[in-house]
């Protein structure tokens, strides 16, 4: 054999088992015979067959769902009081214990003061004057009418008389400032409660001087007008002021209430939309009662939260799609008790994996990391 011949075929002994690798290539041999499972563009088919514990659901049409929120009862901006002294004087008794409940007109506290006792002398020196002005005119004008008496002095008791009216009225004035009537007014005055409801503190003790304006305590307002709820974004999407919803009580009594406003910023402690809903009538709960409004929600699908799983930061359900499943991203909403609103992403009709999604999810997780989950 010459030498050209054996290079040739030694040349096509080294080819031969090259050309066998590259036929048997690990990379070509996976595509052309795919996992289960395995990517279709960005999404994952996992399979079912082999998965126990999973139950399947029906997406249901969209309906118009509501959901019970706490609140707490409490009173609007005339339910609370700054109780004060509108004169100067010395606490002679305290009339009502803190948190006492009492009625509108109920004394609270009673001042002993000179103050008010010159203000009524003044009112009933001024009465006197009033009175002797008055006869004093009545007595000329006789006088003038009969041509007994002078022009002049029928003037002269005029202006008296109108001079005295006008210290009386200003007698009376001062001790109606004072939240006093002048026929009954005497050197004790009684701060009486506003309305309905109880002393929350003192800050003065039996004994103590307090000057005219110096406050004496806090009054509330037995009965709350107002339900104060903090819902979590997103806001509700059909709630308009306005709009009238129910408020119930643990014991089951209920009141409706209507919604005054909506609020433009959140909290600054919580971080939430704050409401205010005014009852609309019935015997009101006191201030700091728990209570829940019911709050009108948007119309859309209802699924239960078993459903939603959250892979990768993104909430989202498994749709059945033959013997696979896809996890498909949603716009969760609202939550429902044991279920949750769904606003986007599922249609009626789907079928989705109800209970044991979770199990997908672990699946999911443990495909994309490039586990190793079924047998080769």
């Amino acid at each position: 054999m010459n030498r050209t011949l054996r290079c040739f075929l030694l040349t096509s002994a080294l080819l031969v088992p090259m050309a066998c690798a590259r036929k048997a290539s690990p990379a070509e041999a996976k595509d052309a015979h795919p996992e289960p499972g395995a990517q279709d563009g960005e999404h994952l088919h996992l399979p079912l067959k082999d998965i126990r514990g999973l139950r399947f659901l029906v997406v249901p049409e969209p309906k118009t769902e509501g959901a019970w929120y706490p609140a707490e009862a409490i009173g609007d901006e005339s339910a609370q009081a700054l109780l004060s002294s509108p004169v100067k004087g010395i606490v002679s008794a305290i009339l009502a214990s803190p948190g006492q409940r009492v009625g509108a007109g109920a004394g609270l506290v009673a001042l002993q003061s000179p103050e008010l006792a010159r203000l009524k002398a003044d009112w009933l020196s001024a009465r006197a004057r009033r009175e002797r002005a008055d006869t004093e005119l009545a007595r000329e004008q006789r006088l003038f009418e009969a041509q007994a008496g002078s022009r002049r002095e029928l003037e002269a008791a005029r202006s008296e008389a109108t001079t005295a009216r006008a210290d009386e009225e200003a007698a009376r004035l001062a001790l109606e400032a004072r939240g006093q009537d002048p026929e009954r007014a005497g050197a004790v005055l009684t701060v009486r409660a506003p309305k309905a409801g109880s002393v929350t503190a003192y800050k003065v003790q039996l004994g103590q001087g307090v000057e005219a304006g110096q406050e004496l305590g806090s009054f509330q307002v037995a009965s709350a007008a107002i339900a104060h709820l903090e819902l979590p974004l997103p806001a509700p999407e059909n709630w308009r002021p306005g709009t009238v919803t129910d408020v119930r009580k643990a014991d089951g009594q209920r009141w409706k209430a209507r919604l005054e406003g909506t609020p433009m910023t959140l909290t600054a402690d919580t971080r939430r939309l704050s409401y205010r809903l005014r009852f609309l009538g019935g015997p009101l709960p006191i201030p700091g009662t728990p209570v829940e409004v019911h709050v009108p929600l948007a119309k859309t699908v209802v699924l239960p939260q078993s459903a939603l799983q959250q892979v990768e930061g993104t909430w989202g359900v498994f749709v059945k799609q033959g013997e696979e499943a896809e996890f498909r991203p949603v716009h969760r909403g609202a939550e429902l008790g044991t279920d949750v609103m769904v606003l986007e992403g599922v249609k009626p009709g789907e079928t989705v994996v109800g209970e044991g999604a979770y199990l997908l999810k672990s699946l999911q997780i443990k495909r994309k990391s490039g586990g190793d989950d079924h047998d080769h």
